[in-house]
């Protein structure tokens, strides 16, 4: 996870709608409709100290909009308000703010702080978090077996960056044996969740050979045409080498099989769609 891109996602994204499916890059905003951003009943849960609320109105100075300027400085002291109510986006959201240096100085030694309350909490985004801070080194001695103890527990909670992460440890060797087969297994998990990152990676997987033991340009091709379908602008220069790579595999396969695996790429974007949505009991989350 890199944090220049959680910043730039910060400012422009949903979290809980579209991409936030990979929420994991977003300050933590209300969902259209809660009632906890409705007008006429904000002002009474501000009254109670809803946490819910008072974090709203941090993400509102976060992003200067609701009428006022952006001063990341005010989003934390609202921010700060929730997160001693124990409420976890606000601590992650503060983290954030450490990690960039938004209205205060840089420090991830501060972020891990937040962060780690946060997965203290059982709150998956910070725990996937935590292990990226470990896994480079970031405000605490690294450490990739720590990394991938925490994204193991993020996973658990059904984070899909996290299952990428421990696809890219153990395709990378760090922190664990390295097997190309288990970084397979956790990059179509990642990409069930709706990661585009997962499903870029499994195309190379193939296009390399690591998977079956000799290249897949035909399989590489179908990854590559369904990650295109799914990259966002946080992921610019992935989506550039995705196409680089989809274009380079293309040109060894003949007509049929470019058709066969568009296909087969439709198909499957269509079914992790519906992956996404599910709650990592297998449940339909609602929408």
């Amino acid at each position: 996870m890199r944090f220049e891109a959680v910043a730039m996602a910060a400012l422009l994204a949903f979290h809980g709608s579209a991409w936030a499916a990979e929420q994991e890059e977003t300050f933590t905003i209300p969902e259209p409709g809660a009632p906890n951003v409705d007008g006429k009943k904000l002002s009474k849960l501000l009254d109670k100290s809803d946490p819910r609320a008072i974090n709203n109105v941090g993400w509102l100075w976060a992003r200067g909009e609701g009428g006022v300027k952006q001063d990341f400085k005010e989003a934390l002291s609202w921010w700060t308000y929730a997160a001693k109510q124990g409420y976890t986006p606000s601590m992650n959201n503060i983290g954030l703010l450490y990690a960039n240096g938004h209205g205060v100085d840089q420090s991830f030694e501060e972020a891990f702080k937040w962060w780690m309350r946060s997965a203290e909490r059982n709150n998956a985004w910070a725990m996937n978090a935590v292990g990226d801070l470990y896994e480079n080194g970031q405000g605490v001695p690294q450490n990739y077996e720590l990394a991938l103890t925490w994204y193991r527990e993020a996973a658990k909670e059904g984070d899909g960056l996290a299952m990428w992460n421990i696809g890219h440890l153990s395709e990378k060797g760090w922190g664990t044996d390295r097997n190309y087969g288990e970084a397979a297994r956790w990059y179509r998990q990642a990409a069930e969740r709706g990661k585009a990152l997962g499903m870029y990676s499994l195309g190379k997987l193939y296009q390399s050979g690591r998977v079956a033991g000799q290249p897949d340009a035909a399989e590489a091709y179908v990854w590559y045409s369904v990650a295109a379908l799914r990259f966002t602008e946080e992921d610019a220069t992935e989506a550039e080498d995705n196409r680089k790579l989809l274009q380079e595999v293309a040109a060894t396969l003949s007509a049929e099989q470019r058709a066969a695996g568009d296909r087969k790429a439709q198909d499957l974007d269509r079914q992790f769609e519906r992956a996404r949505k599910l709650r990592p009991d297998g449940t339909e989350a609602s929408t």
